[in-house]
């Protein structure tokens, strides 16, 4: 599994306007399993190996910034409630952020009998 550098997670966390080392456990545990749901969507491994940390393209970056924005702001908010308190998230990443790894898409081929 890819383990994101010091310097990826500065990087991602620079789109996203944040500063400081206060979150970096967050963007830590969460940048390889965004990264997983970008190689499945695009069925494409960014060049990622044993040896060594994968190229990871713009595109994936602003994908992966996004993402992590989406789950941590309330921007997957769907309905609040104030009586009893009640939040709604929406759970899957909407489809407007994955118009950043559409140019990386790989096509796949089914056999066909």
């Amino acid at each position: 599994m890819w383990e994101p550098t010091a310097e990826q997670i500065k990087e991602i966390k620079l789109i996203n306007g944040e500063q400081g080392t206060g979150k970096d456990e967050y963007y830590r545990a969460m940048l390889p399993i965004i990264f997983d749901e970008a190689k499945e969507y695009c069925n494409n491994t960014f060049g990622e190996t044993d040896s060594g940390p994968p190229a990871l393209p713009g595109g994936v970056k602003l994908f992966m910034a996004k993402a992590i924005q989406f789950n941590e702001n309330k921007a997957g908010l769907k309905s609040r409630s104030m009586g009893s308190v009640s939040y709604s998230y929406e759970t899957e990443f909407p489809e407007s952020l994955y118009k950043y790894l559409r140019p990386y898409r790989k096509v796949k081929f089914r056999v066909q009998r």
